[in-house]
């Protein structure tokens, strides 16, 4: 892409750059053209930055450049917190390869109260759990440097003020998952929640974390829990979503969740907006993760410290407290602590017994199995069950073996059945004696004498 591209845009508020409030609406649109794309938009306020949210549609830029899908998606919205003394504004767009300059103005802010001094870094109590979690999973055996190392780019950016949309005018709605971190190595992730019009009805809605392309959300299912809360929307229960939305692992982090709600006035209004953290490491891969008290306070440590430090400041301490209490709970209930844990010795002796023994030892009849397996004989020779019949020939069977295959057909739960043996003139004399004695004693047992082999 060549670096000589200047993009067309055009700022419709504010008007102008003295300002008299600490926090202003930037609005406007930006058309880098048909052979470039526009991906991501922010502000800087001297050094702080400040992302936006950009690929709202603009009809009059669509008519005005030729009736195109990248001439209509070219609005952006951009909040950003000025202080007394802040020098100057300007905006970046990013081109998917990196941040360029489109617009800078000088900024006036003497009319602005002499407490208006430059904020604090925020840290979002609601990114807490999800934040501390990814760097517990990927660098808790991690060196104490490493940690931090890995802390501070991580904090980078979930520090950076987004201008993130809870839920747009006349919606009422929550977006359930994904919360604000997502592994990007799949390419798409899976989104819930629910969403329904106040005075508007919704058609259709559509997700993207790009610009123009678009993933359609399967809408609407019903939500019997959205209803009960909300018994005073007739349409309430209607209103749940789920879909797939595409991610490239090529866009800048963190990425902009969209969700547009098409109404029954041919609009596409703004439903939701929120930033997206990226987790590019391969889950699968690297050493199983446990949890040991003094891993956790480690990585939490490295997490605070800048909060410590007064470099940051959390919007809520309290929740974000609790959310650190209840990351605890569950790391501590979900993995393990790293023993190597004793097997006991009957487990170690059925691995050292050959493949069919340990398939017997499964397959054994258990005393419940035994009596469910008799009660469904009984109910069987209750309504006519077939007799069996097991034909087997015998010569010069071993003792041993014959006496296996008596006791074996008479230990059978179905008593329906015949043992149809038949000696083939064995010259061995326990065969016709054990034969002869069995059929004395159990009349299912019909042996055969022949008179040859």
């Amino acid at each position: 892409m060549s670096s000589t591209i200047v993009p067309q845009y055009h700022i419709d508020s504010p008007a102008k750059w003295a300002l008299e409030v600490t926090g202003i609406e930037i609005v406007g649109w930006l058309y880098p053209g048909e052979e470039s794309r526009c991906v991501d938009l922010r502000a800087r306020v001297d050094d702080r930055i400040y992302l936006g949210i950009y690929g709202l549609e603009r009809p009059d830029t669509q008519s005005a450049f030729g009736g195109s899908l990248a001439a209509l998606r070219t609005g952006f919205i951009q909040h950003v917190q000025v202080w007394r003394g802040a020098r100057q504004i300007a905006l970046d767009w990013h081109d998917g390869k990196q941040w360029r300059e489109f617009f800078q103005a000088p900024l006036y802010t003497s009319s602005l109260p002499a407490e208006a001094t430059k904020p604090r870094r925020l840290l979002r109590a609601a990114l807490t759990y999800q934040t501390l979690h990814h760097l517990y999973r990927h660098f808790h055996r991690a060196s104490w440097h490493e940690i931090c190392r890995e802390t501070d780019a991580v904090l980078r950016d979930v520090l950076t003020p987004t201008s993130d949309l809870v839920i747009g005018d006349h919606f009422l709605g929550h977006i359930e998952n994904p919360g604000y971190w997502i592994n990007v190595g799949y390419g798409k992730f899976r989104i819930t929640g629910w969403i329904f019009g106040v005075g508007r009805a919704i058609s259709q809605l559509s997700a993207t974390t790009g610009v123009l392309t678009e993933n359609r959300l399967v809408y609407p299912k019903d939500r019997p829990d959205v209803a009960s809360h909300r018994s005073d929307h007739s349409n309430a229960l209607k209103s749940g979503y789920y879909g797939l939305v595409d991610i490239r692992s090529d866009s800048p982090n963190p990425a902009n969740l969209k969700i547009f709600a098409e109404t029954g006035d041919g609009t596409r209004p703004l439903a939701f907006a929120r930033r997206m953290y990226f987790d590019r490491r391969d889950e699968h891969n690297g050493p199983i993760p446990i949890y040991k008290p003094f891993y956790f306070y480690k990585v939490l440590a490295a997490y605070l410290r800048g909060w410590l430090l007064g470099s940051y400041k959390f919007d809520s301490w309290s929740e974000a407290r609790g959310e650190i209490a209840r990351l605890k709970a569950h790391l501590a209930g979900t993995l393990g602590r790293g023993e190597t844990k004793k097997v006991p010795s009957a487990i170690v002796r059925r691995r050292d017994q050959d493949p069919y023994t340990r398939w017997c030892w499964h397959n054994r009849i258990t005393p419940r199995l035994r009596a469910v397996l008799q009660k469904d004989a009984t109910e069987l020779i209750r309504s006519g069950g077939p007799l069996i019949s097991v034909l087997v020939p015998a010569y010069n069977t071993p003792e041993p073996y014959l006496r296996e295959l008596i006791e074996c057909m008479q230990k059978q739960l179905y008593p329906r059945w015949e043992l149809c043996i038949a000696d083939d003139a064995s010259p061995q004399p326990h065969v016709r004696r054990m034969l002869e004695q069995a059929a004395k004693d159990d009349p299912r047992i019909k042996p055969v004498f022949r008179a040859e082999n």
